[in-house]
């Protein structure tokens, strides 16, 4: 017969999917004060303000599929915050460059994250944070682990 335990199995996944709505929300509604969405602010993140950004990285950086990315870069394009470049190497290569309006708009949004970042590492205790960080890198280590017995 099985013994019952009145132990409550904590759902991890919620709570990490409720943080996650939270802060996705406080981007997306800084993004919208600023008539953009936080993918799209996410994307001229992800673009290197110097060199650009080849846009086969793009997708793995931003850990989205590549018919999403080709909408979001379209719609960044046609708005003037980027354009494409072919490589010399590789005409069917094309390079990412932000345009002086998708820098403008890159640096207001890294000045919202690091922001948040910051609010962050102040108000929580730096042994809790510590803490912290240790106990996300290892639930990313049991669902890769998990992902990789497939």
């Amino acid at each position: 017969m099985e013994t019952k335990t009145k132990e409550k199995v904590e759902n991890v996944d919620l709570m990490l999917k409720s943080v996650w709505l939270a802060v996705s929300k406080m981007y997306s509604e800084q993004a919208s004060m600023h008539n953009s969405t936080a993918v799209q602010a996410l994307t001229l993140l992800k673009i290197d303000p110097k060199e650009g950004t080849r846009s086969t990285n793009l997708g793995p950086k931003m850990a989205i599929e590549p018919t999403s990315l080709t909408r979001i870069i379209k719609l960044l394009e046609d708005n003037g915050y980027i354009y494409k470049e072919k490589t010399t190497s590789d005409k069917r290569e094309v390079i990412i460059k932000l345009t002086d309006k998708g820098l403008k708009s890159r640096n207001l949004s890294k000045e919202v994250v690091v922001g948040f970042n910051k609010k962050v590492v102040e108000k929580i205790d730096p042994e809790k944070f510590a803490v912290f960080k240790e106990v996300m890198g290892d639930i990313l280590k049991i669902a890769n682990d998990m992902n990789n017995k497939k």
